[in-house]
């Protein structure tokens, strides 16, 4: 179970979110409250994975709140920021919070943030020493570019006969098969999500239901938008990210 604290001192708004929360497979909710003390009295003598923090509320906001908690909580949850107001995103990230949502909710964008949890603690259980990580050899302008596949390739695509690798560095044109890559990239967090699509699970930011049962998926920092998941590749999707 996925235990989570939700922080918001306006008590419909917190209701909602708890009751989309709740909506999810595996969550719990440990506690409710109205201003950040309560959270930090609680996360004082017991523990949460997640707390979905509200930035403008009275005596303690949820930026000072979030960093009393990264100092003082020896397991400090990780932080998913819930907020009517953008302006504080840079700041929020600066405090290397998981998530930012703003209001109002919808239940695809919570359950993409508690998506974002999970692979976060699948990338911490499965990660291997440096030197152990998968290399990913592309040649481009007469020299060979090494990638760390688990952390710099979002999503591999076949188009018109051409295999694309979308990187942090760039976008790459490989010839090596869809299905051997998909065998290659097997235990390294990868997932066949349609017959022309090898998704890294890590970099997936929104789960949208689509028609006929399907999903479409949004990464970070990738410029194919609209990713997606096929009946075929759907049970599987499912059971690789727990829904």
């Amino acid at each position: 179970m996925i235990r989570i604290i939700v922080v918001d001192d306006e008590f419909p708004t917190r209701q909602e979110l708890a009751s989309l929360l709740l909506n999810i497979k595996d969550v719990e909710i440990v506690a409710e409250c109205s201003l950040g003390q309560e959270a930090l009295d609680f996360l004082q003598k017991d523990t949460a994975d997640l707390i979905y923090l509200d930035i403008e509320m009275p005596q303690i906001n949820g930026i000072e709140t979030a960093k009393i908690i990264k100092s003082t909580i020896k397991n400090p949850p990780e932080i998913v920021f819930a907020t009517g107001f953008d302006q504080f995103a840079v700041t929020a990230f600066e405090l290397n919070a998981l998530d930012y949502i703003l209001k109002p909710y919808t239940q695809e964008r919570i359950l993409a943030s508690i998506m974002r949890y999970r692979n976060l603690k699948r990338q911490l259980s499965e990660k291997k020493p440096s030197a152990q990580q998968l290399k990913f050899p592309i040649w481009y302008n007469e020299k060979m570019i090494l990638l760390n596949a688990e952390t710099e390739i979002s999503l591999i695509k076949s188009e018109q006969q051409r295999i694309l690798v979308f990187s942090e560095k760039g976008v790459f044109e490989i010839n090596t098969p869809l299905k051997e890559l998909e065998q290659k990239l097997t235990g390294h967090g990868f997932l066949r999500t349609h017959k022309c699509y090898i998704v890294n699970i890590n970099k997936v930011r929104e789960v949208v239901p689509w028609f006929n049962d399907t999903f479409v998926l949004t990464l970070e920092n990738c410029s194919q938008k609209d990713i997606p998941v096929s009946r075929h590749y759907i049970q599987e999707f499912k059971k690789y990210v727990n829904l």
